[in-house]
């Protein structure tokens, strides 16, 4: 191949492009593959379904004439990412990867599309599993774990100290110094960092605007949002998106 020679020309790019624009055709958004990764690097459970609604050619793309290698090569390219994001979750690299690797050689197997889509859910289903199990490691009375894991689901919702004692069936004042003698942080405090720790991805892996992060995290106003971010983080929100935006970075409180 001469030095200015391509296998693929930049015409063939742009012909593709064309062809796409007129069929219809988008792939998936950057910001509706952050949110699935998003779920992922916050053990819920919801980064299972979207991985097994994204395996769908019509929103990826196709890479393959062949249906099954093509759903092939999809599983693992999300695989692929997926362990990226696990890592920065604070997984241990080694545990990530050679559950990546084994799924993917499990993949390499597979004979049928129906195969390599139950096999989305079950190898997505692990990681959100290890992810939960990284997160909790430390032993945690029942009670705090439940308050902890609905906390982890249900951030973006409005949720009271009276809310979650009823839940589990515990009076507020004792379930609070339940959760603040094995954590070591306040009810409050944890949720505020689960909601800016969720906010930094926002703004480094998406473009969603301040006030659409404040309302989905269940701040009261955007004002309230900016308040908070700074406090904890030392930025306001337009200054943490200028200096870290798509960077491989999210803060960890």
């Amino acid at each position: 191949m001469k030095k200015d020679e391509r296998i693929i020309s930049w015409n063939e790019i742009r012909n593709l492009v064309h062809k796409n624009a007129e069929t219809g055709f988008s792939h998936t958004t950057y910001t509706e593959e952050s949110m699935r990764f998003l779920y992922l690097m916050n053990g819920d459970k919801r980064a299972v379904e979207e991985s097994v609604r994204l395996m769908n050619p019509e929103l990826q793309g196709k890479l393959s004439d062949d249906p099954v290698r093509n759903v092939r090569y999809l599983f693992i390219i999300n695989t692929g990412l997926a362990t990226r994001y696990m890592i920065e979750s604070g997984i241990p690299q080694e545990t990530v990867y050679s559950t990546s690797d084994l799924y993917i050689r499990q993949a390499d197997r597979a004979t049928t599309v129906e195969e390599l889509v139950e096999l989305t859910r079950e190898c997505w289903s692990v990681f959100v599993e290890t992810v939960k199990k990284y997160k909790k490691e430390s032993p945690l009375s029942r009670p705090v774990l439940y308050c902890l894991n609905y906390i982890d689901s249900h951030y973006n919702e409005k949720i009271t100290l009276t809310t979650l004692a009823g839940k589990i069936g515990l009076n507020p004042c004792y379930l609070s110094s339940l959760f603040k003698k094995e954590t070591g942080k306040s009810i409050g405090t944890y949720l505020t960092n689960v909601r800016i720790q969720t906010a930094t991805a926002l703004l480094t892996r998406t473009d969603y605007t301040y006030a659409q992060i404040a309302y989905s995290l269940a701040f009261c106003s955007q004002s309230h949002f900016v308040k908070v971010f700074h406090k904890q983080t030392g930025y306001t929100p337009k200054e943490y998106r200028t200096k870290f935006h798509n960077a491989n970075f999210t803060y960890f409180i």
